[in-house]
């Protein structure tokens, strides 16, 4: 049993309780006694009396009591509502008009598994909005909430900080999903399906796989892809006593903020294409294991990189 589910649980037992422990009392008060004159539950079915000023107690503690347990039934019935309709609207404004950032920016203000904003929790809106933008203040009264729900992130982002979709995912890239249901979910694309993100519950931050069928993504506008510069043709020698020998290539690599590992291996030469580069049985998993790299999609800046053979 996950832990969303047992919190719900949780939840529904504690809204459950209290009317259970009621019900028993009413009960077990009409077959030992009755119900005296005043309409009061007693156990002798004597008359009682209340002082002065209980009966308002009573009422407002009764109140009280219902308002609490409204709020919670209605938290359990919308767990996953990243934001509300009134953040929605504040924050329908073309308010990133002149806004740039970057992927390598993007990736840079990635948080760490279990971070919570300081106790102030990260709806997975608020945290995807963040690593775009770099705001994570949206609501005055939710301190959780982000601008939009989940599926609407990169329809906010394209409209008001000048995204752009692109058709698959690439690492630093924000996605929408869940279009099908009524908040959706959005993320951080990583590598090879692993993805960052923040969850309704616990409000953290967490990195794992996830099935990403149906995922919108968007980038900055003004990105576009890194490829590797084209390898000018060497014109053919004659054969000669001594073969000179090739142009040497770098051993290592310090890692600068936005790189991967699938990049630093084009880049040093390392590996000749995207071809066998990604995947588990790629490059980029050998220099992972190669370097003792639990994640080959976290790296730090100022690693140090070794080749692998």
């Amino acid at each position: 049993m996950t832990t969303n589910i047992k919190n719900r649980i949780m939840v529904i037992l504690g809204v459950l309780a209290p009317l259970i422990l009621s019900t028993i009392f009413i009960f077990a008060g009409l077959s030992m006694g009755g119900v005296d004159e005043n309409g009061r539950i007693t156990l002798t079915g004597e008359t009682t009396s209340t002082p002065g000023g209980y009966d308002d107690l009573i009422e407002d503690s009764k109140a009280a009591i219902y308002e609490s347990a409204a709020e919670i039934l209605a938290r359990i019935t919308e767990t996953d509502a990243p934001t509300d309709q009134e953040t929605i609207e504040a924050n329908d404004e073309p308010t990133g008009q002149g806004f740039h950032t970057s992927i390598a920016e993007i990736l840079a203000r990635r948080k760490a598994d279990g971070d919570n904003d300081n106790g102030r929790g990260w709806q997975c809106s608020k945290y995807t909005a963040y690593l775009a933008t770099g705001k994570k203040d949206y609501s005055n009264s939710h301190t959780d909430y982000g601008p939009v729900n989940g599926n609407q992130i990169t329809a906010w982002l394209v409209k008001n900080y000048g995204f752009k979709y692109i058709d698959a995912p690439v690492a630093g890239a924000i996605g929408s999903g869940g279009f099908n249901t009524k908040y959706g979910h959005t993320v951080m694309y990583l590598e090879n399906g692993v993805v960052n993100h923040a969850n309704w519950s616990p409000l953290k931050v967490s990195t794992n796989s996830i099935i990403l069928a149906g995922y919108k993504w968007v980038v900055p506008g003004d990105y576009e892809p890194e490829t590797p510069a084209p390898t000018a043709p060497t014109a053919p020698q004659e054969p000669a006593g001594e073969v000179e020998a090739p142009e040497t290539v770098s051993n290592s690599h310090t890692v600068r903020k936005g790189e991967t590992l699938g990049g630093i291996s084009l880049s040093e030469g390392w590996w000749p294409s995207a071809n066998g580069l990604y995947g588990d049985s790629g490059y980029a998993q050998r220099l992972a294991d190669f370097n003792n790299i639990k994640n080959r999609g976290l790296i730090y800046p100022n690693q140090v990189i070794r080749r692998a053979e």
